[in-house]
């Protein structure tokens, strides 16, 4: 289980590892990172979003209250490692971007897969709205956290998260599912290319900022905020969904599944948007890459956990 995790995991590391060997090498400056990061803002990751959301179709009564309990689970972490920055000193940008890390995954790319190989092929189905949920509710809270750290007001800062390129493909990707929409194949076509692209150009760009720490002269960011925010995705988020869902109607696959994922490390797209809103970015790097490193053990641990079976 190990093994197949650690398989799962590394072509990250690779990809991250790519863009750090060329940030060093000169190969790639600040503005050449902020337009790959440009790039998966606006393109990459809203291709990816609606060609995926929108084949999700309509969930059952049971399947949306679990998805619902997921969500408020998500939104209840983010809060707290929120309101827990404060007493602790933190910045409102330190707050607002381990906010988002706690609580936004890599769901998608990385959680669905290994649930659909550990738990099979029909409890990873049973929790494909998981990634609606992180990427339409948990992003936009986000986002709406990164706009109230740059200053704006908490009314416009989550009204323009619905604005944000991201978050509102999610919304046309879920309505699309909900609907039974299709695309014209030639733009169906083109979305998934462009899809396919999103979270490895991201990576990459990831892997970059974190090698142009020294060369951009930026103060390192403080340890406790990512170490935090990484806790309660990796742990706290997991254990919460595990005995949330547990009290809805919920089957016991999408309990499972919904776990699993909401193990999931941090999603690049939490770098991605804390660069573009210039807010906590090489916070957010590390998170990413300090939660998916540690994904390799807690995941797999998980996952043995929740094949174990019931008493």
């Amino acid at each position: 289980m190990v093994i197949d995790v650690l398989g799962r995991v590394w072509p990250f590391f690779l990809l991250v590892g790519a863009g750090l060997a060329l940030s060093r090498l000169r190969l790639l400056d600040a503005a050449q990172t902020r337009g790959l990061s440009a790039y998966v803002y606006w393109v990459g990751f809203p291709a990816l979003l609606i060609h995926s959301l929108s084949r999700l179709g309509r969930p059952e009564p049971a399947l949306l209250l679990g998805l619902l309990t997921y969500a408020l689970i998500g939104l209840a972490v983010m809060a707290a490692v929120v309101a827990a920055g404060r007493p602790l000193g933190w910045s409102k940008a330190e707050r607002a971007g381990a906010g988002m890390a706690a609580g936004v995954g890599n769901s998608a790319f990385l959680a669905l897969p290994i649930t659909a190989a550990v738990l099979g092929a029909e409890t990873a189905r049973l929790v494909a709205g998981v990634v609606a949920a992180d990427f339409v509710v948990m992003a936009a809270a986000g986002v709406g956290l990164l706009g109230w750290a740059a200053g704006r007001s908490v009314g416009r800062s989550i009204s323009q998260a619905f604005r944000n390129p991201v978050v509102a493909a999610a919304l046309a990707g879920l309505a699309m599912g909900l609907l039974d929409l299709a695309l014209p194949e030639p733009l169906d076509r083109a979305l998934g290319m462009a899809a396919a692209s999103g979270s490895p150009v991201g990576l990459v760009a990831l892997g970059a900022a974190l090698g142009l720490r020294e060369t951009e002269g930026e103060t390192a960011p403080a340890l406790a905020p990512i170490l935090l925010a990484a806790l309660a995705k990796l742990i706290v988020f997991p254990l919460l969904v595990w005995i949330g869902v547990g009290l809805t109607p919920a089957p016991a696959a999408f309990r499972a599944g919904a776990t699993l994922l909401a193990a999931a490390p941090t999603a690049v797209n939490v770098f991605i948007q804390t660069r573009a809103y210039g807010v906590w970015p090489r916070g957010a790097a590390r998170a990413v890459a300090v939660t998916t490193a540690a994904a390799a053990v807690t995941l797999a641990a998980i996952a043995l956990l929740l094949r174990q079976p019931p008493v």
